[in-house]
């Protein structure tokens, strides 16, 4: 049987090199916070990195015999792909990532990927999860256009799918510690907002107003973390029965030694705790963050609702060792994609076993959102502030700033 892979986010410190160095990490990823197409994460959480540390970091990558892709996974070009500069420039762009060393791109965009390989035929490719890939048909378009590879992110439970595309061999990917919900009805506009806010020239805002929906949800019923996307260390190896051997690892905004901690886990097949610990759980921190900032501004007295509401996520903890054995087996075997939770039932009977919030069962947890006002009335106040961290663009880029126009 292969032996598994990691695909691993880095934040650019090289410390993490290092300590991942006796770890499966076959692979980093990452990007700058600005690029022509965006990079799938908004500025403001990503590391400002400049040319010269980009250039080092990857070479020290390759020093380890690893290698590095660079995140190019917008899936909204705001129009500017009508401009007839426009993939020129990007081309250009990517040739200068190659000089800066990068071994491929992960891509959302067909038009972007099929670019690509026209230019650099024998250059590694990855469908980005941006590009939302649920069925064999669409993983087969992406693999004919020059994807090495299918990342997996909302269909990454749905084991007939993985099968079939095993079985026509696709080479498919997994993400592992993201917590997005099931059937996320927010997540359009997520990837839109980080696409086009991680682009040149667009307006800037400093948090998603979709993750503090998704904050809301999550508030409503914390349960719904146990059917997110997330997978859980020791179900890996429901994947290595169906022929997947490829995961990946996400945190680019995370410490060194979170990024270490998760990665050993994961090769581990194992934590013993809190699973949030090793997981995104974007439902909390974000969203506390943003509500209390607006909170210290003073300028919309409603926030404090906000607050009362998300504060108990801070408590929440997964037992992951309470998990019934079978777990996930049971999940992709079963057809969540055509069955309403509320008719089925088994994560939610799950839930009530590893979910605690503030060391309370789940079953006695009441949420404070019943009178919530909209989320929407919080989106003047989460644009472009003055305060926000700039962002910075690899230099013999910064004169393509500008945007495109058609």
């Amino acid at each position: 049987m292969p032996a598994n892979e990691f695909v691993l986010a880095t934040n650019f410190d090289d410390a993490l090199l290092e300590q991942t160095r006796n770890l499966p990490v076959s692979t980093f990823f990452g990007g700058f916070p600005v690029s022509l197409t965006g990079g799938g994460r908004p500025p403001y959480i990503l590391p400002d990195v400049t040319n010269e540390k980009f250039r080092d970091h990857i070479a020290k990558i390759h020093a380890q015999h690893r290698k590095f892709l660079v995140t190019l996974n917008s899936n909204d070009l705001g129009l500017k792909e009508y401009s007839p500069n426009f993939i020129p420039e990007f081309l250009a762009e990517a040739q200068r990532l190659l000089d800066l060393g990068v071994d491929g791109f992960i891509v959302a965009i067909p038009i972007l990927m099929e670019a690509l390989h026209r230019e650099y035929p024998d250059v590694h490719l990855s469908a980005s999860t941006f590009a939302r890939i649920t069925t064999v048909g669409q993983a087969e378009y992406f693999r004919d256009l020059g994807a090495s590879v299918i990342v997996l992110e909302e269909a990454n439970k749905n084991f007939r799918l993985i099968r079939n595309l095993v079985a026509a061999d696709i080479n498919v990917e997994i993400l592992a510690n993201q917590t997005c919900i099931k059937d996320c009805p927010f997540r359009a506009q997520h990837l839109q907002n980080s696409s086009l806010g991680s682009q040149p020239g667009n307006a800037k805002f400093w948090f998603e107003a979709p993750i503090m929906e998704c904050g809301v949800e999550v508030a409503r019923d914390p349960g719904r973390l146990v059917n997110s996307i997330a997978v859980r260390p020791e179900d890996l190896e429901a994947y290595e029965a169906l022929g997947v051997h490829r995961f990946k690892l996400s945190g680019r905004n995370r410490p060194t030694e979170w990024l270490v901690k998760v990665a050993r886990a994961y090769e581990q097949k194992s934590w013993e705790g809190n699973l949030l610990d090793i997981l995104s759980y974007v439902q909390f921190k974000g969203p506390m963050s943003a509500v209390s900032r607006i909170a210290e501004q003073g300028a919309l007295p409603v926030i404090n609702q906000f607050k009362e509401a998300l504060d108990p996520l801070a408590g929440v903890s997964m037992d992951n060792k309470a998990y019934p054995a079978g777990f996930l087996k049971r999940v992709g075997n079963t057809d969540c994609e055509n069955m309403s939770c509320k008719v089925c039932g088994y994560c939610g009977g799950v839930a009530q076993k590893v979910v605690k919030v503030n060391g309370v069962p789940l079953s006695d947890y009441h949420p404070a959102v019943a009178n919530l006002p909209p989320v929407a009335m919080l989106l003047p106040h989460l644009g472009h502030s003055s305060s926000t961290p700039s962002a910075r663009r690899y230099e013999p880029s910064m004169k393509t700033e500008a945007p495109c126009t058609p």
